[in-house]
This record gives structure tokens, C-alpha cells and sequence, in this order.
């Protein structure tokens, strides 16, 4: 077992540098998968969305998220597997994938559609498993389409909740919220520009 500077033993290292999202936190997850109760796997990666997926991993499979840090520009984070450790199968993350296949493919029809409006508000989520849910509660009403994050907004991988107008955005996000979804912000799109409109920064 290594030894770093600051006393965090290692037993496994994983290097994820200049793979993108959902890669990371795939890999991350499948060795942590072989790895014995107790030990700690150190892994590094440069996907600007790491840091927030292996917070929202860790959490979902109750391993232990012992530290993660910025480190010359990189993600570096420390895990260590736990006896109430869970991790997704293999099958889970294969629809994963094929869920970012489909919301690609739903954005790429709603651009081409001249008869529809086009969606001015976006509703983000902590977690892609979120907005998941939360386009399962709805059911397709208020107009509602989840949709990859836009990259202007976060270049992370990530979803949102796409609206026409900023009352019947607040209406949905405000729903939610009170159901106990993860909601985040409501993002405008002005011409190719996106701004935050609700809540407001003094309003959180």
C-alpha cells in the first residue's frame, strides 16, 4: 500500500486522464467492484464533471468518498469501498448510455421540428438520476422534455428539464421542489446567451 504526504493510503490507483464523461465514473465504479472491503482506490481524471459524478456515486452506493481535490488542473479522489457498498451492474450502466443516445436524439428532432417552440427555460438537476425521475413524475405534462445540459450552461454531463416560458418554468421547478426533487437553477436562453433566473443568487 502507497503513502501520500498527507497519510491517505492507497491500494489501487486508476488513470482516467483525457477520458470524457460517462467513461470516469464507469471505470470508477467497475474497479471498485473487484476491490476487497477496506481498501482504498485512488483515482485521477481531468473530465470537468468528475468531481460532481463521484460525489453523487459515492452517495448512491454508500462508499466512502474519503477526499476529493483539484490538483494541478486534475480530479483526484479517494474511495474507499465499504460492507454497504453497492455498485451498479454493468447492465445499469449500458442504459445509461443509451439514455444519453435517446436525449441526444430527442434535442436533435426538437431543433429540426418547425412546428413546435422551441424551449426557452431550463430547469438543471444535481444529478442525472433527477431529472430521470423527474421526467417520470410528470408524464409528459406541462410541456416538459428532458434534455442534455446545453455546454454554455455546464459542460459537465448532466440533464435538464427544457420549458417554453419562464412562469410555467418556475411552476414545474417549484413542484418538484416541494416534492423533494433535486432541482437546481432555472437557466433563460437569450439569443445564444444563457442566464440564471431563478432563483436568484440571493435568493439560495
Amino acid at each position: 500500500m502507497e503513502a501520500l504526504k498527507e497519510d491517505i493510503k492507497f491500494d489501487r490507483e486508476l488513470n482516467l486522464e483525457g477520458l470524457s464523461c460517462p467513461v470516469p465514473i464507469v471505470m470508477t465504479s467497475e474497479t471498485v467492484k473487484k476491490m476487497n472491503e477496506g481498501e482504498v482506490l485512488k483515482v485521477v481524471a481531468t473530465d470537468p464533471g468528475f468531481e460532481r459524478d463521484v460525489w453523487n456515486w459515492s452517495k448512491q452506493t454508500k462508499n466512502e468518498l474519503i477526499r476529493v481535490s483539484k490538483e494541478d488542473g486534475k480530479t483526484v479522489a479517494y474511495i474507499k469501498k465499504t460492507s454497504e457498498g453497492k455498485e451498479p451492474s454493468l447492465g445499469y450502466w449500458i442504459r445509461f448510455h443509451a439514455l444519453g443516445v435517446k436525449l441526444h436524439l430527442r434535442l436533435f428532432l426538437l431543433k429540426l421540428n418547425p412546428f413546435v417552440k422551441k424551449p426557452d427555460h431550463f430547469i438543471t438537476f444535481t444529478a442525472i438520476s433527477e431529472g430521470t425521475r423527474a421526467e417520470k413524475f410528470l408524464k409528459g405534462k406541462h410541456g416538459a422534455v428532458l434534455i442534455p445540459i446545453p455546454d454554455e450552461i455546464d459542460p459537465r454531463c448532466g440533464v435538464v428539464l427544457a420549458v417554453r416560458g419562464e412562469d410555467k418554468a418556475k411552476e414545474i421547478y417549484e413542484l418538484l421542489r416541494k416534492e423533494g426533487f433535486g432541482v437546481e437553477t432555472i437557466y433563460r436562453k437569450k439569443n445564444k446567451h444563457y442566464e440564471r433566473v431563478y432563483p436568484k443568487p440571493t435568493d439560495d
